[in-house]
This record gives structure tokens, C-alpha cells and sequence, in this order.
């Protein structure tokens, strides 16, 4: 006989899933052991409560299945990013933008370059490792101060990991949300235009003094050798992304725009390149490592293998949240959490407090995404609240701030790449806390467009 699950049972079980994956974290680096235990331990009080095990295993497979097309863009990212460094197309963005630093004010520079590459590549991690560790090289070289440099490259790799189509943290805030992409980014533009800008300015004003000039122009001649010795670049070198982009603005699927992106690219390795079958298949497969130490300090990685920790973490996530969801389990615990709420401000404040909460305690920024996201998504419905908001305001927060945290795993990527302190970057990151603070305001403010609206001063509390 099935019976109802007591909200005490329900927080033990939320409580005790948070420590086990605090501890996977600490102990093995990864979150998904806690996930898998948190899993085991809800299937048990299921099965305790009078669920079968087929009904519990249909719960399962109905969370996932909300997802499976975001595990299809997960693994085509992955080999799109192999692909790109093995045709040459990484290179190409790379060498474009390595080539206008000449007298410029370099921190401006900086966060303007990794803006834009991060934009193409859609990976905040990707876009440091690619473009920020050369950038970082020419300030160390130049003796500029790294933390400014990181906090600039930083500012801007996070803004295509929470705006880009292509990124991964995207494409799931918008899965969890049920949103559609497109619409979501356009009206993302609302909080990051006057970031953006407020970014510009800051990094114009703290940058006017640091020129690229001496030594700085000396790395930026080597590295542009190195790659100019390894890879046959031309007008072709940006075919991929452009059919992306180009696609992704008809409205094209973003699994079909990933998917002619990576045949455009593997065409361009095969003319250009002409590599070896098991060449390619082992770089999608498990990343591109060039054998030239230098090349492999400027590009490598990527791959299938590269997206399994992300791949693993939705899947065990998602079919833990089914599970949660069709046992009833976070009614209770939702209504204490949303208790008095009366206005849009303090539903979207109360969203990011969770996103950044999650990203905190669990150090991963794809928990800090799918949590809020199925944790609120029905609270935005009730109150007639457009989803794009919802992904706005996790984007906002939990794709963001993970940079902020010293034990996030994004943090302690950042700090191994870059060579430079979470502490000592963290204040000249500005974009990171800069769009918290606007999609706050913006909530407070009433600066909705029309179907954003839904929640008036006159709202009953819940």
C-alpha cells in the first residue's frame, strides 16, 4: 500500500544526497557519487512507502527523458571542440585575435577576445584554456598585473558559457527550464547589454595604462608562429562556426546546427589535413594532443571522453529529480522555502539565493542549474512568469558565480590554468557579480516585457 512520503523524510533524504555529494567532491572530485547515492537513497524510501520497483524505475526514465536531447548536444560538443582544434578552426579564431592586440590597452583587449571566442566556442573552461592561457603569457611577459588580465579573460569566457547556443550550461538552463534557446538569448540581452558595458568601461578605466608593446608583442609573435607552423588556415577555417551561428538564427534545431557543424568540420581535416580514420575517431573520441609540446600548452583537449563527468551528472541528476518529483517529495520543503512571497523581485531573489546556494555547497554548476530550474519552475508557471525569466535568472547567477567560489570545480580549474588566485581575481571579475546585481534590481525594479509580467503588488503570499 502506497503512502505519502513525510516532509521530514524528504529533507533527511535532500539533506543527507547534499553531504554525500560534498563528500564525492572532496574525496574523488566528481559529484556524481553523491548523486548516485542520493538516488539509491530515495529509490529505498520509494520502495519503503509501497512503490514497485518498475514504477520507480518509469519515474526514473521520465526525468531523463526530459533531458536526452541536451545528452545529444553534450557529446556533440564535445567532438565539435576535438574537431575544431584538429581542422585548424580554434587556431584560426585564435591567431584573428591575437593579431589585433598591437597597442591596445591589453585588459580591455583581454575581456573583449575571450568575449568573443567564448561566444563561438560556448565554454567559459574552453575559452580559458585556449585563448586566456597565450593572453596570460603576453601580461606576464609584458609584467602586467595577472589578476587584472585573469579577471578580464575570466568576465568574458563566462559570458558565452551563459549566452552562447553553443554552450552546454545554455542549452541545460534552458532543457530544465522549458524554454526555447533562441528567445531565451535575446532576452537574456536585457541583463548582459548593460553588464557588458559597465565591463567595457571598467576594464577601459583600470586598462588605459597597460599597452601591449616589448615583450608582450614578442609572445604574441611566438605563439602566432606556433601556430601558423602546425595548422593550414584560410577563409574555410571559419566555415563551421558561421554555419552555426547562421543556422541557429534561422531557428534550425541546435542538435541539426551542432550536427553540420561537425561534418563541416571533420570535411575541412579530411581535404585540408587528409589525417587517418582512427586519427579522427580517437581525437572525438578522447580530445586532440598534438605531439609538439608547445602546440599541446596552446591547444588540446576537447573530445566525447571530456564531456563524461557533465554527460553522467545530468543523467543521474535528472532521473533523481524524477523520482523527487513524482513522490511529491519537495512539495513540502518548497512551500516553507517560497513562504511569503509577494512580488516578481523577491521570487527572483529567492531563485538566485538557491542557484547560488547549490553552486556553493555542491561546488558544481550544472547542479546549480538543474536544481533551481525544476526547484522554481512551477512557481514562475503559477504566477505567470515567462520560463525565459527563470533561465535568465539562474544564467544570472548559478552559470556565473561558480567562478567566485575557491572549492567550485570551476574555480579551482580556473586558478590551475590561469596561475592567479580566486582571491585575487575575484574583485576585477566584474561580470560575474555585475549580472547578479542587475537581474536583482531588474526584479525588483519591474522591468519585465509583457509576458514577463503576471505578479502584481496585490499578490497573495504563498
Amino acid at each position: 500500500m502506497k503512502r505519502e512520503i513525510k516532509t521530514k523524510t524528504s529533507i533527511i533524504c535532500v539533506v543527507l544526497t547534499l553531504i554525500a555529494i560534498l563528500l564525492g567532491i572532496s574525496i574523488f572530485k566528481v559529484a556524481y557519487y553523491g548523486l548516485l547515492f542520493g538516488l539509491v537513497l530515495v529509490l529505498s524510501v520509494g520502495k519503503a512507502h509501497g512503490y514497485n520497483l518498475d514504477e520507480l524505475l518509469s519515474m526514473m526514465y521520465r526525468g531523463v527523458r526530459k533531458a536526452y536531447v541536451l545528452l545529444i548536444i553534450m557529446s556533440l560538443i564535445g567532438m565539435i571542440s576535438a574537431a575544431w582544434m584538429m581542422g585548424g578552426i580554434i587556431p584560426a579564431m585564435m591567431k584573428v585575435g591575437l593579431s589585433y592586440l598591437s597597442n591596445m590597452n591589453f585588459p580591455l583587449a583581454a575581456f573583449i577576445i575571450s568575449s568573443g571566442i567564448s561566444m563561438i566556442l560556448g565554454t567559459s573552461i574552453g575559452t580559458i584554456s585556449t585563448v586566456g592561457i597565450p593572453l596570460m603569457e603576453v601580461a606576464r611577459a609584458m609584467g602586467l598585473p595577472p589578476y587584472l588580465v585573469a579577471g578580464a579573460i575570466i568576465s568574458g569566457a563566462y559570458i558565452g558559457d551563459r549566452s552562447s547556443p553553443m554552450s552546454s550550461s545554455l542549452n541545460l538552463t534552458v532543457s530544465v527550464t522549458e524554454s526555447k534557446l533562441m528567445e531565451t538569448v535575446k532576452h537574456m540581452m536585457t541583463t548582459l547589454i548593460p553588464a557588458f558595458v559597465i565591463s567595457i568601461i571598467f576594464y577601459y578605466v583600470t586598462g588605459d595604462r597597460y599597452m601591449v608593446e616589448g615583450l608582450g608583442l614578442e609572445k604574441i609573435e611566438e605563439t602566432m608562429r606556433i601556430i601558423n607552423g602546425s595548422f593550414s588556415m584560410g577563409w574555410y577555417s571559419f566555415l563551421p562556426p558561421l554555419v552555426i551561428l547562421f543556422m541557429s538564427l534561422l531557428k534550425v534545431s541546435i542538435v541539426y546546427c551542432m550536427a553540420t557543424g561537425l561534418i563541416a568540420s571533420l570535411g575541412i581535416i579530411a581535404f585540408v589535413y587528409n589525417p587517418s580514420f582512427i586519427e579522427v575517431a580517437k581525437s572525438l573520441f578522447s580530445g586532440y594532443y598534438p605531439l609538439d609540446p608547445q602546440l599541446a600548452q596552446l591547444i588540446s583537449g576537447g573530445g566525447l571522453l571530456s564531456m563524461k563527468n557533465v554527460i553522467i551528472i545530468i543523467g543521474v541528476s535528472t532521473a533523481l529529480n524524477g523520482l523527487i518529483e513524482e513522490l511529491s517529495m519537495m512539495e513540502a520543503i518548497k512551500r516553507w522555502y517560497l513562504k511569503g512571497i509577494h512580488k516578481v523581485g523577491g521570487l527572483i531573489y529567492k531563485t538566485s539565493l538557491l542557484s547560488f546556494i547549490i553552486a556553493t555547497i555542491t561546488c558544481n554548476q550544472s547542479l546549480s542549474i538543474i536544481i533551481p530550474g525544476r526547484f522554481m519552475k512551477d512557481e514562475f508557471k503559477k504566477r505567470r512568469i515567462s520560463g525565459k525569466t527563470l533561465a535568465r535568472t539562474i544564467a544570472d547567477t548559478g552559470t556565473v558565480l561558480v567562478p567566485l567560489i575557491p572549492w567550485n570545480v570551476n574555480a579551482v580549474a580556473i586558478v590551475s590554468l590561469l596561475g592567479v588566485s580566486t582571491i585575487k581575481y575575484l574583485p576585477v571579475a566584474i561580470i560575474c557579480y555585475v549580472l547578479p546585481m542587475i537581474t536583482l534590481a531588474y526584479g525588483y525594479w519591474g522591468l519585465y516585457k509583457e509576458d514577463d509580467q503576471g505578479l502584481t503588488e496585490d499578490s497573495p503570499s504563498i
